[in-house]
């Protein structure tokens, strides 16, 4: 019985094993079958066959393996969207539409729900069930929350965002049309401070600030860039989109990202047939202020109003003024603003662009054309740019993706030999009644003011010379990004970038003869014949490694992590050289100059950076969010033990939106997050000025002398190179640490009808660079001064908020109103000085726990009416009493109540004016369109809380010079011109400014010396920025014409500006420059006509 049941055991036992043997040879050979045949991404049908001992069928199986799905995706009036990003929901997997809608894309077993992305649309979730073919209907969105954001070193969806990060699209980029990118997103992005100083041709001088905190860095296609400057030349059609990191989010780029830091993505290749893109602008633009000077008979009758107004004998007789009223030869009157400056000039822009691609490869390349023109009559102020890009993207294998990136900018840009400021300065302050040449000799060039310059002459590179500036800048990036494809959601990449930027600037200083009006008697020759030459090259390479993870587990918990190295070399070579043309002037030649007036100099600096770099992101089920920053910084500039410094930081977010109570009960809030950031970040050797002083202050070596004006002279003629010592070293200067906090909320409500956000932040910085003073216990004979440590510190505190509204009227039209505003202070905390004298001392000029921004002024009371009110007024003329004022004087109000008007009686009690970024900035964004057909866009723009400056002197039109201002004809002055002034009975007609003075001494009305609120006068300003109205042809006629797109527009750029009176003929935005005068390049108003075709 035993053995019977042993045997039978046995028999099953072989007869099992034979045919799982046999299901397992006949899978094998299906198995081997689809290999051969290469269908390893389609389902098969395995059936089983008999084996050859007739064991019994088995049964028929179906085996699931990869397979492709495909579809197309439409909106809701059926047309196809390309570049849908199209990926597996918790995979890596992703893929994207093409130019005609249709997706492609690898599904395995596990993959089940497909999510489709697109900007502008409400993302989808579909599941695919076992089909392979799914066509996808796309609604628009109003909200803004599922857009793709590039951050540091990567990019997110909006929604999963914990920092304070802006995005700006290029669609919204270009509704403003200038040659300077930074003017085009002026007023458009909450945070970003911009104040434009001038619009000189090739000057892009401007201030940028993120939240008041100075000068952001800039990151191009993902490697540091040249600054703002270097922004401000970007091709405007070449921006994808640009990405503005306002708190600790920027501490990822560590080294001085404690501005702020600003990401430019630019255009890439798309899968598609190829695009042609055409743009075009034709302008005309002319100043949006400028002082006007009265004629020349007007200024002699002010002038000798000027001279009564004080006592004096007048500086014209009657047959003067009687021989320029009656224009009489000689006499006659020369307006030199329209002798010198254009009222209108041309301007023109042009842009190609060719994109497209397969799904192996995409590549985008275009070529920018910019004219620019100055004002001055002589054309000698130029500006032409040439810009083109290429870049590929090659998917060289399933996992290995190729991007290259070339960019390239030529431009010229031609001047007057001298600043412009030493250009406009004469053309305002010359005396209209002399012309530019002697009335006997045309050829002969008079010296109509005092300070013996000729501007006809100053603007005319043939008389006076030039300034000629070409720059050449290249920039290649190069990066491999590699799916690994043994790690889900891995990912490396290799980046490596070389820029090189040129710039060769050349000036000829030419002499010429001045002579007298009247007598045609020479005067002097003014300048000399030199020329110079300047030349500079900046080689730069950067190296990144990388790694990025992205995984979700359990469909709930999404897991991203960075990780990366970085390098970067710099290296600046300078060389000049420039003789004088002592006997005869021939070329503009270095070698043809005078040898023995040859100077030159040169020099050669490198710099060195590396870092690394580490990032988390967790949350959970998109609710609860978590981000961690840690940075290791290096710089050449500090002694090894200093030289590297670790900034970490932290964000959190909250989606509270996605929470029951919320989701459930208050179905109108779209979107609801709270986020709080703080991070370190580092700025690299920052003196009390926001300077970089020299590196490797830690090397206690000898200094080169020798110079100019420098070394030891033991005989004669002979100066003789020696050695300086360097002072006190100090080794322990390191990284000045700016410390963020950020605490924000953004909200969508109404799906998308409304939304916003606000953020509340603060930077402490601590460890500016400074000098201590030095102690009384060292004594003099110490013979050194003290280096510089990491003691003086300062804190920004603020505000930023957005606002947008998102509607329909009809089902046709479409409109979307956004607002924002900025408001930021910078406080000193600590300021190292000489100590005070007093407690007066330190409450006029000391620093700390005080914000910045403010000026001593006295306040304005109003204007004396009579001279009888000066009986009881206070005094202001010292040992005269107010026996010099008359009607029209300012009332100043005597602070301190001691009966005198001096400096103690100012308080402070205005903002500053000068080379500032108002420290509160708003915009307004109104645009719409019509059935896509017709559209407009209008942007208001504005700035407060600071000031402009005038005076009643030289600079200003007024006194010295023989010229006034327009403006100053609005002024207290006797019914009577031949009444006496200072005769109580005397009849005045009242006016803004006081009786004009050729003197002040002894009075209130010296604007430089007593200033107020009427000189010194609050800017505040909102001003329409632009203007743009399109049409776009119907589709049923593009077709007809092949044309995909075609658009006509028309443009407008800073065409009306609200702001006080006094500002009427100036740009309350413009920066004042040297003096404080306003004698900068002005602002332009511009009406533009342009075109954009695709086809």
């Amino acid at each position: 019985m035993q053995r019977n049941s042993i045997a039978y055991m046995r028999s099953m036992v072989c007869a099992t094993t034979h045919n799982v043997l046999i299901q397992l040879l006949a899978m094998f050979k299906v198995t081997l079958l689809l290999l051969i045949l290469n269908i390893s991404q389609a389902s098969a049908e395995v059936f089983t066959e008999k084996a050859k001992s007739g064991a019994k069928k088995i049964a028929i199986k179906k085996v699931f393996r990869d397979r492709i799905v495909t579809g197309r995706v439409t909106d809701e009036s059926g047309e196809t969207i390309p570049g849908v990003t199209v990926r597996i929901k918790g995979s890596s997997i992703i893929s994207k539409t093409n130019d005609k809608g249709i997706y492609q894309i690898t599904v395995p077993d596990k993959g089940t729900i497909l999510v489709f992305i697109a900007i502008g649309y409400e993302t989808r979730e579909m599941s695919i069930g076992t089909s392979t073919a799914l066509n996808v209907v796309m609604k628009e969105s109003t909200t803004s929350m599922n857009e793709v954001v590039v951050v540091g070193y990567g990019t997110q969806r909006k929604e999963t965002l914990t920092g304070a990060i802006t995005s700006i699209k290029a669609s919204d980029i270009v509704t403003t049309k200038t040659e300077s990118l930074i003017s085009n997103i002026q007023g458009k992005v909450p945070g970003v401070q911009i104040r434009q100083n001038t619009a000189e041709p090739g000057a892009f001088n401007s201030n940028v600030s993120i939240r008041g905190f100075g000068n952001p860095l800039v990151i191009i296609d993902g490697v540091p860039r040249d600054g703002v400057h270097d922004l401000a030349q970007i091709n405007s059609d070449d921006v994808e989109s640009i990405s503005f990191l306002k708190d600790a989010s920027s501490a990822i780029y560590g080294m001085n990202a404690a501005n702020g830091v600003i990401l430019v993505t630019t255009k890439k290749g798309v899968a598609g047939k190829p695009v042609f893109a055409y743009s075009s602008l034709l302008g005309s633009k002319g100043a949006t202020g400028l002082e006007q000077t009265v004629d020349a008979y007007t200024y002699r009758l002010m002038k000798n109003e000027m001279d009564k107004n004080i006592g004096a004998s007048p500086t014209y007789s009657d047959d003067i003024i009687e021989r320029f009223r009656t224009n009489q030869p000689g006499y006659t009157d020369n307006n030199w603003i329209d002798l010198t400056l254009h009222k209108r000039v041309f301007q023109q822009q042009h842009n190609f662009s060719l994109r497209g691609g397969t799904d192996k490869s995409r590549y985008f390349a275009s070529f920018g054309y910019t004219e620019d023109n100055g004002l001055l009559k002589s054309d000698i102020q130029k500006y032409r740019k040439y810009s083109f890009r290429a870049t590929s993207t090659s998917d060289l294998t399933n996992n290995l993706t190729l991007n290259i990136n070339f960019s390239g900018r030529l431009d010229n840009t031609n001047s007057p030999r001298d600043n412009f400021l030493w250009v406009l300065k004469p053309i305002m302050v010359t005396d209209r009644g002399v012309g530019y040449h002697s009335i006997a000799d045309p050829a002969h060039l008079t010296s109509p003011n005092q300070e013996n310059t000729n501007p006809y002459a100053l603007m005319n590179p043939d008389l006076d010379g030039y300034r000629y500036q070409s720059d050449r800048q290249y920039t290649t990036t190069v990066d491999l990004n590699y799916k690994v494809p043994f790690v889900d959601g891995l990912n490396a990449t290799i980046l490596g970038a070389y820029d090189v930027n040129s710039r060769n600037e050349s000036a000829l200083r030419k002499s010429y003869d001045l002579y007298d009006y009247y007598t045609d008697a020479k005067i002097l020759t003014f300048g000399n014949n030199q020329y110079s030459n300047f030349i500079e090259t900046y080689n730069r390479m950067y190296v990144r490694g990388q790694l990025n993870y992205k995984r979700t587990f359990a469909n709930v918990h999404n897991i991203g992590a960075t990780g990366a190295a970085e390098l970067t070399r710099t290296r600046v070579d300078n060389v000049s050289a420039a003789r004088q043309f002592t006997d005869l002037f021939t070329n503009d030649m270095i070698n043809q100059g005078t040898p023995t007036t040859a100077t030159n100099g040169g020099f050669r600096n490198f710099g060195a950076l590396a870092a690394y770099i580490g990032r988390l992101n967790y949350d959970y089920k998109g609710k609860y969010l978590l981000e961690g920053v840690a940075r290791y910084d290096g710089s050449f500039r500090y002694a090894p033990s200093k030289r590297w410094a670790f900034f970490p930081s932290a964000s959190l977010g909250w989606r509270i939106s996605e929470e029951p109570f919320i989701k459930n009960n208050l179905k109108f809030i779209s979107e609801l997050k709270l986020r709080a950031s703080y991070g370190e970040t580092g700025r690299e050797d920052i003196n009390s000025s926001r300077q970089s002083p020299s590196p490797f202050q830690f090397i206690p070596g000898y200094g080169i002398s020798g110079g100019s004006g420098s070394g030891y002279v033991f005989n004669p003629g002979v100066v003789t190179v020696g050695a300086t010592p360097p002072g006190v070293v100090n080794d322990a200067l390191t990284w000045a640490t700016a410390k963020t906090t950020n605490i924000g909320l953004d909200f969508d409500l109404f799906k998308g009808k409304l939304g916003g956000s606000i953020d509340v932040f603060e930077r402490k910085t601590v460890g500016y660079l400074a000098a201590r003073i030095q102690d009384p216990a060292i004594p003099n004979t110490f013979g050194a001064s003290l280096p510089n440590e990491n003691i003086n510190s300062d804190i920004n505190r603020g505000i930023e908020l957005a606002l947008s509204h998102n509607g329909k009227i009809g089902s046709q039209f479409e409109y979307t109103i956004a607002a924002n505003s900025t408001y930021a202070r910078l406080k000193v905390l600590h300021d190292e000085r000489t100590p005070f004298s007093s407690s007066w001392d330190r409450w006029r000029n000391g620093n700390e726990n005080r914000y910045s921004g403010r000026r001593l002024m006295y306040s304005y009371n109003g204007q004396y009416t009579n001279l009888q009110q000066y009986e009881t007024a206070p005094l202001s003329g010292g040992t005269a009493g107010n026996s010099r004022m008359l009607p029209g004087s300012y009332a100043l109000i005597d602070a301190n109540g001691d009966g005198r008007i001096n400096a103690d009686d100012q308080l402070f009690s205005s903002w500053n004016f000068g080379n500032i970024n108002p420290p509160l900035q708003y915009g307004l964004n109104l645009s719409g369109n019509w059935r896509k057909i017709i559209d407009f866009n209008l942007l208001f723009q504005g700035s407060a809380l600071y000031t402009v400056n005038f005076a009643n002197n030289d600079i200003w039109g007024y006194g010295r010079t023989p010229s006034l201002h327009e403006r100053f004809m609005d002024r207290w002055h006797p019914e009577d011109p031949t009444a006496n002034p200072y005769d109580p009975a005397t009849e005045w007609v009242p006016g803004f400014y006081p009786a004009l003075r050729s003197n002040f001494t002894g009075t209130t009305d010296d604007g430089s010396s007593f200033r107020n609120n009427v000189w010194t006068v609050p800017a505040t300003f909102l001003r329409l920025k632009s203007v743009e109205i399109g049409y776009s042809l119907p589709k049923s006629l593009l077709s007809k014409i092949k044309l995909s797109n075609a658009r006509i527009y028309v443009n407008g750029f800073n065409l009306l500006t609200f702001s006080k009176k006094q500002l009427r003929n100036i740009d309350p935005e413009k920066q004042e420059g040297d003096f404080d005068a306003g004698l900068t390049y002005p602002l332009m108003k511009a009406y533009n006509i342009g075109i954009n075709i695709n086809f």
